[in-house]
């Protein structure tokens, strides 16, 4: 009988066990209690370069960037050996719904609250209130398996660093058991329906491939997240465990598996993260692993390289090595201050990544899995993963327990950690969202007077002080703001992945202008950071980066030639200087980590020289006195309303209030009271 998808993974482990590693060959024995002629040692294989894959992505993502497709595997083999379950249980009416679950519950349980307890006790060390009160969103979430519901809904141009999130990695648990919910119950009645099995598979597979291909094209955050757009990997395996085996030769089977194995490869060494995955590129890693599967155990690769005794180890403890590693590389980024862990550092967190997995997998998931009174161990391991759902529920609820840090006079922890998630780039309550791509269109107020604010993120960020205006009853005119995540209000500028749309902002503001008779439009931006290896300027029919001063007096110059284009439509042009820009005003840098755990930096409190600031935007702000010289523009500058009169800029404000959520983004709370500098225009 089969009882579960490891059990159905069974094989006489005499033969490899006896020239084994003492310390592996108790590992393998202790994992096959129940054997069978049903065992394939190659798809253990494949789940080890499926981890491996994911494991070495996030310990060296600039080595193996496309290591990520690993996941993609992991839902191609579990699709087929689950559902190979299934199908037999169901036909033999064997299958019940208590069995399965219990099943599934002692195969994923144990490991995940051993990893849970353990992220959420380091938590409590070295996390600041916000942050912990976020871990135990994450905890909450991830213990009902949702935890790519919760990550979807915080993506944004201003998210949480993925490298700061120590449980982002349950992404993929969450995706593959919502599928377990629905499928097993859908095969059921589809059986007792007498339902055709391969048209069904069929049906669902092109349905959420299309959906896929659907979201991949117009939001790829959703596309990577929804389960919708990803139950296609699975039911790829579902269809491989429903159709009979094919008949092939020895050769064509080895050319088979040769052929996947090529297709994980490449898919490995030549993605990177800036692709548009999953899509149609998801294909390929896919595609893949279902040819290992279907090549069989006698192919060549999968005899050879896959059902090594090494790789069958790794493939053992996958599911834990998968849970441990990302905690202890996440960490490693936080205690670093987002900096990534060294060559040398991310070796040993991958060692103590293989340590602890087979620890967990040793001392823990077995005994629950294959030891007796399994339905007693079920029900305990069930309520272990209820309770920590619950902790982390009552750590997100009282936001983090900040009384573990002391009160310092002047200073609170708790503010500094609130600042770091003050950012967003939404609109305010009030605005009107006349268009949500990735430029966003937005309208505030009425009058007859007209006004358009247009840059990236560093001109939205002022928009919390025009929402103030209209709730005090003070805003005269009818206000316009068209932006865009790192896109400068000039044209021709081009970059790469999803910035790459950011060309089409200066269009549409000229159109808004020319439509709605704007008389006054406001440039800003973050001037200073369009340097970017990568980014390029269109001038007089070439193409120069914008990284060499050639390059930064063609953006000038087409900055220049735009502002003259506004004006020949009506509009009076302002040009925003830069705004103060220093690690010290960035809430994540006015603390320092440790492994022992967070305290306040020694210096936090001083003021930042305004000279200084000054000369860090220098070149930008001489560029644009250059074109408010040339076109008549007329130049504003934020820096007294943010910094004051005197000779330093205080990060603070108020009682211990950071004013920046980062080291560039002015907070809504401050921007609201304090930045006055657009007044005249909007009274």
């Amino acid at each position: 009988m089969l009882q579960s998808e490891r059990e159905s993974q069974s094989h006489s482990w005499f033969s490899i066990t006896n020239r084994f590693p003492r310390f592996f060959s108790k590992s393998l024995n202790a994992s096959t209690p129940h054997v069978t002629d049903n065992y394939r040692p190659d798809i253990d294989g494949l789940r080890a370069f499926a981890v491996v894959s994911v494991v070495l992505y996030h310990a060296f993502p600039k080595v193996i960037t496309g290591g990520y497709v690993g996941v993609d595997v992991f839902f191609v083999i579990s699709g087929f050996l689950i559902s190979k379950i299934l199908f037999a249980e169901i036909t033999e009416h064997r299958f019940t719904f208590r069995a399965f679950y219990g099943r599934r519950i002692r195969r994923i349980f144990p490991a995940l609250a051993v990893c849970l307890v353990a992220v959420l006790a380091f938590g409590f060390i070295s996390l600041m209130p916000s942050e912990l009160a976020q871990l135990g969103k994450h905890v909450f979430f991830g213990a009902g398996f949702l935890s790519n519901i919760v990550l979807w809904s915080e993506s944004g141009y201003f998210d949480h660093a993925a490298s700061l999130k120590p449980l982002l990695h349950l992404w993929s648990l969450g995706i593959e058991e919502q599928f377990y919910i629905l499928w097993p119950a859908l095969l059921w009645m589809a059986f007792r329906m007498k339902a055709r099995m391969g048209r069904l598979l069929a049906v669902l597979f092109l349905a959420s491939f299309a959906i896929n291909i659907a979201l991949s094209i117009n939001n790829i955050v959703d596309d990577f997240y929804l389960p919708v757009s990803r139950f296609w990997e699975l039911l790829a395996g579902a269809g491989l465990a429903w159709w009979r085996p094919i008949v092939l030769t020895s050769s064509a089977r080895s050319w088979i598996s040769f052929g996947g194995l090529t297709a994980l490869l490449i898919s490995v060494a030549l993605f990177t993260p800036e692709l548009r995955f999953p899509g149609w590129l998801a294909l390929l890693p896919v595609a893949g692993a279902v040819a290992v599967i279907l090549a069989g155990r006698e192919a060549m690769v999968n005899r050879i390289v896959l059902s090594n005794r090494a790789v069958i180890f790794v493939g053992l403890i996958s599911y834990p090595l998968y849970l441990w590693h990302w905690p202890l590389i996440s960490y490693a980024y936080i205690i670093r201050l987002g900096k990534p862990p060294t060559p040398l550092m991310a070796l040993g967190l991958v060692a103590a990544s293989l340590l602890l997995a087979w620890a967990t997998y040793r001392f823990v998931e077995n005994p629950v899995r294959f030891g007796a009174h399994r339905h007693r161990r079920t029900q305990i391991v069930a309520a272990c993963v209820a309770a920590l759902g619950a902790c982390g529920l009552a750590v997100w609820t009282k936001s983090g327990f900040p009384e573990r840090f002391p009160l310092l006079p002047g200073i609170d922890i708790r503010k500094i950690g609130d600042a770091k998630l003050d950012a967003d780039f939404k609109a305010t309550n009030g605005m009107e969202v006349l268009d949500h791509g990735w430029t966003l269109v937005t309208q505030l107020g009425h009058g007859e007077r007209k006004v358009a604010l247009s840059g990236d993120s560093m001109l939205f960020h002022y928009g919390p002080r025009v929402q103030q205006l209209a709730d005090d009853g003070q805003l005269a005119a009818n206000t316009y703001f068209v932006t865009g995540p790192r896109c400068p209000p000039v044209p021709k500028v081009i970059q790469r992945d999803k910035f790459a749309r950011c060309i089409d902002l200066p269009g549409i503001l000229v159109d808004l202008v020319r439509r709605q008779n704007v008389q006054s439009v406001v440039l800003g931006a973050a001037w200073a950071g369009y340097s970017d290896e990568g980014m390029l300027i269109e001038r007089d029919g070439g193409r120069l980066p914008l990284n060499i001063k050639e390059g930064m007096d063609a953006f000038y110059a087409n900055l220049e030639d735009y502002v003259r284009l506004l004006q020949r439509h009506g509009a009076k042009v302002y040009l925003v200087l830069g705004v103060p820009q220093h690690q010290r005003f960035n809430p994540g840098e006015m603390v320092t980590r440790g492994v022992a755990g967070v305290r306040i930096a020694p210096d936090v409190e001083n003021a930042v020289p305004i000279a200084g600031l000054r000369s860090a935007h220098g070149a930008a702000d001489a560029k644009l006195r250059t074109v408010s010289e040339h076109t008549g523009a007329v130049l504003l500058d934020p820096l007294p309303d943010i910094c004051g009169g005197g000779e330093g800029c205080s990060p603070f404000f108020g009682v211990g209030e950071p004013k920046f959520s980062d080291r560039v983004h002015l907070r809504p709370i401050f921007v609201r009271e304090h930045l006055r500098f657009l007044d005249p225009l909007l009274k």
